[in-house]
């Protein structure tokens, strides 16, 4: 959890989960035919979008290391996906992944991500938050400084976090109000 009285300028998105219906477990979504929004997704990064904020993708895909994907399969759904938001009035600013499977420096827990994005982009992490489904994302946020959104639906206790959102809307309104 971070301090309210700094601004917010970013919002990092888990993907899986998040923006997308996760794959079953120990599965990876890995073509565009297998990529289906979450109710209200689209709605919520148009939200942020509408509200100045950048929104930046940061999704662990260790699918790439054990072979279920390429990185161009990723980059075509990337492609398609940041297409769809933006027929749906929104914006992805830009999208980090980690295709690592094991511990590395950009694999959520691990603030890697989040860091680079913040450097490329010109913004100070701690003037972000991160909607995100696991205690990993929540573990990023924190090691960074950064809001932390709880979005519901994976099968584990709530850490400790500033918001629980029940979906990207939710957690897109909560931010919003809060961005200024």
């Amino acid at each position: 959890m971070r301090d309210d009285s700094r601004p917010l300028r970013a919002v990092f998105l888990d993907r899986d989960g998040v923006i997308n219906r996760k794959a079953p477990e120990n599965s990876y979504v890995t073509s565009w035919a297998e990529f289906e929004f979450l109710p209200r997704a689209l709605d919520g990064i148009a939200l942020l979008t509408g509200s100045d904020l950048r929104t930046i993708v940061v999704t662990n895909q260790r699918g790439i290391a054990r072979g279920a994907l390429t990185e161009a399969d990723l980059a075509d759904i990337h492609a398609r996906m940041a297409e769809a938001v933006s027929s749906a009035g929104g914006r992805i600013d830009a999208i980090y992944h980690c295709p690592h499977e094991g511990p590395c420096r950009c694999r959520k827990p691990q603030p890697g991500m989040l860091l680079d994005a913040a450097r490329d982009l010109g913004f100070d992490p701690a003037d972000a938050a991160l909607i995100g489904d696991r205690a990993h994302d929540m573990a990023a946020a924190a090691a960074v400084g950064a809001r932390a959104v709880f979005v519901r639906g994976y099968d584990e206790p709530i850490p400790a976090v500033d918001y629980v959102a029940d979906d990207l809307f939710d957690a897109a309104q909560w931010l919003v109000a809060r961005a200024l």
